[in-house]
């Protein structure tokens, strides 16, 4: 089954910073920008093969990846600037998390990734639906950064820089991640990194799983 590629007009919108004509249409468009972010993201990441990233079309994907996240990292940092924290009922129901994705790949900008951290915190608390995956996500990617344990086990590393060599990166204490998770609705640790592994395509079938937009399955 083919991958779906970023289209030539798609990366181009990416790539390019927005000029707004004003405060208010820009945040009147806040939650299309999102996901014509997400949607070049997206579609970049559905196109790594985890079990080839040697190949040379590989090593160019990664360094488009590079781009693409740089670009929508300044884009992302500048609309919060004039807008805020998006919110479901000002800007759609998907806007808040497109955002969350968009910050969880800045990896090159560890103080903006903190910041909507706090951000994440300050809405969850202000909606009293209290913190969410988005959360425990991006904790755990700073976490990681500045070399602390997770508190939700989300971030992953091979220790032999082979694809499906996968574990856990230092966790504070694994039964209490394990009821964290829980809490959040996060699967076992053990099932989270089988499904990574499926999503890496460890089962030896290029074409298995077929990409869906699930919270634990989308290219984070």
């Amino acid at each position: 089954m083919a991958r779906p590629c970023l289209s030539a007009a798609l990366l181009a919108a990416c790539c390019s910073l927005p000029s707004f004509a004003s405060a208010q249409q820009a945040c009147s468009d806040y939650g299309a920008e999102l996901a014509t972010m997400v949607s070049a993201d997206q579609a970049l990441r559905m196109r790594v093969d985890f079990l080839d990233q040697g190949n040379p079309a590989q090593v160019k994907l990664a360094e488009q990846i590079m781009l693409v996240d740089r670009t929508n990292t300044e884009r992302l940092k500048a609309l919060i600037a004039r807008c805020g924290w998006p919110t479901k009922a000002a800007h759609g129901e998907q806007a808040p998390e497109d955002a969350w994705l968009l910050a969880q790949h800045a990896d090159r900008d560890l103080a903006f990734q903190k910041q909507v951290l706090v951000l994440i915190e300050e809405a969850a608390a202000a909606s009293g639906e209290g913190i969410n995956k988005s959360f425990a996500y991006l904790y755990d990617r700073v976490a990681a950064a500045e070399q602390r344990p997770q508190r939700y086990g989300t971030q992953l590393f091979s220790p032999s820089g082979k694809a499906c060599d996968l574990a856990f990166k230092p966790l504070d204490d694994r039964q209490k991640v394990e009821e964290r998770r829980a809490q959040l609705g996060l699967p076992s640790l053990e099932g989270y990194l089988r499904i990574v592994k499926e999503l890496q395509h460890c089962n030896g079938d290029p074409h298995y799983p077929q990409p869906i937009a699930d919270d634990e399955i989308k290219r984070k």
